[in-house]
């Protein structure tokens, strides 16, 4: 018999009717067709090797899902598709739970897991809409910001002053997913605005990254999982002859895990991780060359490399912005 591609799915039973398949073959068809396309099925998260091993713990489940499928449900593929998240709160329950020796956290299980799978959720919801986009004025008022940014230089301000102010303005804007209420309070006060309107500004900027930081968030799971993994394959050699078969794979499962791992924390640790908004979008929300906002953090960079802050305590001529 050929292999049953994904549209054979809903076959199935029918196949098992005229006797051309048996419960066992079944479940197994089920397993594989399921396995080898992951992303009909929301496990485009997993690891290869975490999906098999997911997949063949529920294998015995497939064997009652044949047992309790009625043609009156619907297609089978349906009915398995929905059957999934359910299987999948339960492996990842039991697995938590060995994971922090807690057998009675059910219950903090699985909101860790619906948090988590909600996450990935929104994270490949954004990723087929691509990155927000920074705020746009044609949504409302413009943001305060614009306005800050392009106001010309006073008579009585030193050139060095209007540029220590402007470099702190954009930096705040480059770092706005990790600036605290105390900072944004700070900033505002410098520029004599109010502290309400440049908290609600900043908070739009919050926004529009919110598909980089589920972008990070979901590389910091697929990272953590190959930790977990290069745990559990370690374990398993100790136990293993070293002369073995069993012991050959598993130290190649740990390779593959050990170099997933090094790969994701390095993805971390890189630019285009961070949860920033781009020199480009920051530019084309307040309306100035985007050689200006590197200008501006560039002499930020060189102020913290001297030991200076661009943000002097209050009651000094840098608040004066009138």
């Amino acid at each position: 018999m050929k292999d049953l591609e994904i549209d054979d799915l809903d076959s199935i039973p029918a196949m098992r009717e005229r006797g051309e398949l048996t419960k066992e073959r079944a479940a197994m068809k089920i397993l594989e067709i399921v396995y080898t396309n992951p992303g009909r099925f929301n496990m485009l998260d997993m690891e290869e090797d975490e999906r098999s091993d997911f997949l063949t713990e529920m294998l015995p489940k497939f064997h009652g899902i044949l047992e309790r499928y009625d043609k009156s449900m619907g297609p089978l593929g349906a009915y398995i598709y929905y059957s999934i998240p359910g299987m999948r709160l339960s492996w990842e329950k039991k697995r938590l739970e060995a994971e922090i020796g807690k057998k009675g956290a059910a219950a903090s299980v699985k909101r860790i897991y619906e948090d988590s799978m909600a996450k990935k959720t929104l994270a490949v919801a954004e990723s087929k809409r691509g990155a927000a986009l920074p705020p746009k004025e044609s949504c409302g008022r413009p943001l305060i910001f614009k306005k800050i940014i392009n106001k010309k230089r006073g008579l009585l301000e030193s050139r060095a002053l209007y540029y220590r102010k402007r470099s702190a303005l954009i930096l705040a804007l480059k770092s706005a997913w990790y600036i605290d209420d105390e900072s944004i309070e700070k900033l505002s006060g410098c520029f004599g605005c109010s502290n309400e309107r440049f908290a609600e500004d900043f908070e739009k900027i919050k926004n529009s990254l919110l598909g980089k930081n589920e972008k990070r968030a979901n590389m910091t799971e697929r990272r953590d999982r190959a930790w977990y993994f290069v745990c559990k394959y370690r374990e398993r050699l100790a136990f293993l002859d070293p002369s073995s078969a069993a012991w050959a794979a598993a130290k190649k499962k740990l390779d593959y895990q050990l170099a997933s791992w090094k790969n994701k924390t390095n993805l971390l640790q890189s630019r285009r991780m961070k949860v920033t908004p781009r020199n480009k979008d920051l530019a084309k929300m307040l309306s100035i060359p985007t050689y200006r906002v590197s200008a501006y953090l560039k002499y930020a960079r060189r102020m913290a490399e001297s030991g200076e802050t661009l943000l002097p305590a209050a009651g000094d001529e840098f608040f004066d912005e009138n």
